[in-house]
């Protein structure tokens, strides 16, 4: 007994030591590690995500009895998907449309006391949210929506909530399950103050208080170009490679072009696509399908949705850490598919992919309450009416050192006519 009292402590002493000292071997002199990384070249067979994840909601923002709110946060487990998982057993759902275009109503909603609430980052339809809840849905009114709210009582409804018109839709289910979603949100959570506002006529999660965010460091690899290659021109023989001094660009006999920049950027473009829907649901499952059919599993892996644009037939993917989005992967997001004059479709993506987490030795980020936000965008003459939103994330850093390492360093980002831009790039220049 003494003797494993003794050594049990002692081993677990030395793992951790190698541990620290792996991670900043790692830090200090990665070029020792790039051998073994480079560029990975996956199998051509698909490890398809499930749509219920890539759209998934992404927050969860919690209002308690008191009426106080706080954004839920868990880095142990990912948050959405238990509390996903607590509503898989939805049956027998009843909808009813309650208000439309009435401000005041909505914001009750949101507000309501002992709820909590799934945001999603952009609008999305019923049909694609129902895959969330285990097809619960399916026969519903395919109604737009951005929220939901699960109210913590013994009535076993739920609100669905569009932002434009501020519309209300009531579903009743059999068992809303609210004892399972109460045990995923108080175990291992963060909560941060924050509270549900307007801005330019639109809610918003402001958050009241300064709060500090991790820093992280992540090991990337890069796919291979020939990867691409080969999965999306392999049915010609016909294919011509043009190099220029900073991207290399493939076409073949079938008008597709696949062109791959020097800092890791792809852009792939389809002329003869097949048939293209501008119906919203339509392209977003479709969209889902194409970008599971291109792209390797590893680039998969973190992606949730982010935006769409009916004006622009666009929709956006981004990475996810710990729940919040990564920014700055590529100039449009970790992926984005778009159509182009109604006949081609335009995707762009990244040939990294975020791989295993590395402990950084750096100081959590001190970061400021919302208002202050905006108080210093407005006093560096930035226009209030024009933020159309103000997102935590974080920012995808390459370092000087070494190509298989990246950080991620948490930050505001402000949409700011209509272009999400980093808070502390915005305070360096006027507007």
């Amino acid at each position: 007994m003494k003797i494993k009292y003794y050594i049990l402590p002692s081993l677990l002493a030395i793992a951790v030591l190698i541990s620290i000292w792996l991670s900043s071997s790692i830090w200090t002199n990665p070029a020792h590690y790039q051998r073994t990384q480079g560029e990975s070249n996956p199998t051509t067979q698909v490890d398809t995500k499930p749509i219920s994840s890539v759209y998934a909601p992404t927050q969860v923002l919690e209002t308690k009895e008191s009426g106080k709110q706080y954004m839920l946060t868990n880095e142990s487990v990912n948050l959405i998907t238990a509390i996903g998982q607590q509503m898989h057993g939805y049956k027998d759902a009843q909808f009813k449309q309650q208000h439309s275009g009435d401000k005041n109503a909505y914001m009750r909603v949101l507000r309501m006391h002992n709820s909590i609430m799934l945001n999603y980052p952009s609008e999305i339809n019923l049909k694609i949210v129902s895959d969330f809840v285990n097809s619960a849905f399916d026969k519903l009114p395919n109604v737009t929506i951005n929220r939901i709210v699960i109210p913590f009582n013994d009535d076993n409804n739920i609100y669905v909530l569009g932002d434009k018109n501020y519309k209300i839709y009531r579903i009743h289910v059999k068992d809303t399950n609210t004892d399972g979603i109460e045990g995923v949100i108080n175990k291992n959570v963060r909560r941060l103050p924050a509270s549900v506002k307007m801005l330019s006529g639109v809610p918003f999660i402001n958050f009241n208080k300064g709060f500090k965010m991790p820093q992280y460091g992540y090991l990337i690899n890069k796919t291979s170009q020939n990867y691409y290659v080969t999965r999306l021109l392999s049915d010609t023989q016909d294919i011509s490679v043009k190099r220029h001094r900073n991207s290399t660009v493939y076409n073949d006999e079938n008008s597709r072009q696949i062109s791959f920049n020097n800092d890791g950027e792809v852009n792939y473009y389809d002329s003869h696509p097949g048939a293209i829907s501008t119906n919203m649901t339509q392209f977003l499952s479709n969209s889902y399908k194409n970008i599971s059919n291109i792209m390797s599993s590893e680039s998969l892996a973190n992606i949730r949705y982010f935006d769409y644009s009916n004006k622009n037939s666009m929709v956006v993917y981004r990475n996810y850490v710990e729940g919040f989005p990564i920014f700055d992967q590529t100039s449009y997001g970790a992926v984005q598919m778009k159509l182009v004059d109604n006949t081609s479709l335009k995707y762009n993506f990244s040939l990294n992919n975020l791989q295993i987490p590395v402990p950084t030795g750096r100081p959590d980020v001190k970061l400021e309450n919302t208002d202050q936000v905006i108080n210093k965008l407005k006093a560096r003459g930035y226009q209030t009416n024009k933020i159309r939103d103000i997102e935590l994330g974080y920012q995808w850093t390459n370092t000087k050192s070494s190509d298989i390492l990246i950080t991620l360093e948490p930050t505001w980002f402000v949409n700011y006519n209509g272009k999400f831009m980093n808070y502390n790039q915005m305070l360096l220049k006027h507007a």
